[in-house]
């Protein structure tokens, strides 16, 4: 006689109660995984002013190609519906090419100036068609920056610096001289004769990078010290208010995060003057103030190390920025230098990978270090370096103009296109895992609210979204969403669950808009 369990019949049975009992425990442990999302758009942080990235130095060659080429790039950078949307353009008001000194073709750019106080306007007609292009397809910021003074006003007569020069290599004097040449040149696009061609630069920077020491041959460049800086900036100041623009200086445009709140103490010892700590340098002085519209700026290079700085930096930063209330901060430019795991940026990456680390910091400077506006560094790049929003092949006239599109373009895009000049960001809460999910929410002016999800792990993350607006559509039925992953490129997709949660793909970023 066979026990109850040994009987096939029982056995089966057995079998299916196990089964069924396996499948309820992995329900809810499917449940129990469901991370909680919570929006609360009542709780309100900085104004996003825009999404950008410049044209320093590839424009000079990209807008030299054929209509069509150049035109699909114009697209791919500005359009809403047929590229990522960028809300700002970085334009490079260049010094002067010298080939003995920067022998690279696409490390500086020929200067618009003849002689002082003249200028040919036919000059960086490449840059200007993307200037045109950009405004066309409705890019609202406008930034006019310089590597470096003109030869002319330089103390070594080149336009990078030099050991010899001492703090600056802007000539003793020239301030007044360098704020003229660069406003004259941005009042010219303001008020062009022909108002078609008229482009309405609202900012002006005038130093870059200030405490690097520039003395290498690669590159247009020029460091100043805090009073050098602080003579630049009030004389663009006296200049702009001569003319009544309505223009701001950009500043400074610090190398680092951490010298916007500390000293760079290798300029310091070099050159016996103050080097960094430019918060202090511009909040203390009513005038520096006034020049710069209480907005202060760096780049985001070296604080992308995800063991000690990705986070912990703008964690301080943020800090920091709290004791001054009423200063926006914004990121001008970012490219990858030192990686997620200290790898370099050396080598294209086309992939996820690149796109996903480049995502969570855009989404760590907005939602930790409160960043109002977001740039990339060089929107084409011919380099193997992970440094283009596009990429190309291309290196002189006769090359063929290729156009070579990484994920990153896309990633960016998640934010840039959906994220619209004068958004706000609100509180969300529960998706804040760097190496998991990550989440971030705005409002746009028209009240359309966008969520930007970042899956950073191998496998798919299931959320629970509650809006704080319980009287409208709480199953995401109604909202749209776009994708980037190893398969789509910023593609509208179908909601990835049925029953009123999110499921985003492993390795994927995902933005919604609630319309």
């Amino acid at each position: 006689m066979q026990s109850y369990f040994t009987s096939p019949l029982n056995r089966s049975y057995k079998l299916l109660t196990l089964f069924i009992f396996a499948l309820a425990s992995l329900s809810s442990a499917a449940q129990d995984n469901t991370i909680e999302v919570n929006i609360d758009s009542t709780k309100r942080f900085q104004t996003i002013d825009h999404f950008g990235a410049s044209d320093c130095w590839s424009m000079q060659h990209i807008g030299g190609w054929s209509e069509p080429n150049r035109s699909r790039v114009a697209d791919l950078l500005f359009s809403t519906t047929k590229g990522i949307g960028l809300s700002g353009w970085r334009f490079n008001i260049g010094a002067g090419i010298n080939r003995d000194r920067i022998p690279a073709a696409w490390r500086t750019a020929e200067t618009f100036e003849i002689s002082e106080g003249q200028y040919d306007w036919n000059r960086q007609k490449e840059e200007q068609w993307f200037l045109h292009a950009a405004k066309a397809r409705g890019v609202s910021t406008f930034v006019g920056f310089a590597n470096s003074p003109p030869a002319r006003m330089t103390r070594n007569g080149f336009t990078n610096a030099s050991h010899d020069v001492g703090t600056t290599n802007l000539k003793e004097g020239y301030e007044a001289q360098y704020a003229t040449y660069l406003v004259d040149i941005l009042d010219h696009f303001r008020n062009h004769p022909n108002p078609e061609k008229r482009i309405p630069f609202g900012w002006v920077s005038p130093i870059n990078e200030p405490q690097w020491d520039w003395d290498e041959s690669w590159q247009e460049g020029n460091r100043a010290s805090n009073q050098d800086i602080k003579s630049v900036v009030l004389a663009l100041s006296k200049e702009i208010k001569k003319r009544n623009l309505n223009m701001k200086v950009l500043a400074v445009e610090s190398g680092e995060s951490i010298h916007l709140y500390g000293p760079f103490q290798k300029s310091v010892d070099l050159y016996g003057a103050e080097y960094g700590n430019y918060l202090t340098l511009l909040t203390e002085h009513d005038e520096l103030r006034q020049a710069t519209g209480n907005v202060i700026s760096s780049h985001g290079y070296f604080s992308d190390t995800v063991k000690d700085r990705l986070v912990a930096r703008r964690t301080e930063l943020r800090e920091v920025l709290d004791q001054y209330p009423n200063w926006t901060y914004w990121q001008t430019e970012y490219c990858v230098m030192q990686g997620s795991n200290n790898e370099g940026g050396g080598g294209r990456d086309l992939t996820m990978n690149v796109a996903l680390d480049v995502a969570r910091i855009i989404h760590l400077d907005l939602a930790v270090a409160n960043a109002s506006a977001w740039n990339w560094w060089t929107s084409v790049s011919p380099e193997d370096y992970k440094d283009g929003l596009i990429y190309t092949n291309y290196k002189k006239p006769g090359d063929e103009e290729t156009i070579i599109l990484p994920k990153l373009l896309w990633a960016y895009g998640q934010f840039s296109r959906f994220i619209r000049p004068g958004a706000r960001r609100i509180e969300m809460s529960g998706a804040d895992d760097i190496y998991g999910l990550l989440g971030s929410a705005y409002v746009n002016s028209d009240g359309s609210q966008v969520l930007v999800f970042i899956n950073m792990s191998d496998e798919p993350q299931t959320a629970k979204i509650q809006f704080d607006d319980s009287g409208s559509d709480q199953n995401l039925s109604t909202t749209e969403f776009y994708e980037t992953s190893k398969n789509r490129s910023l593609e509208r997709v179908p909601l990835q669950s049925g029953d009123g949660l999110l499921v985003v793909p492993g390795r994927s970023i995902q933005t919604l808009i609630r319309r």
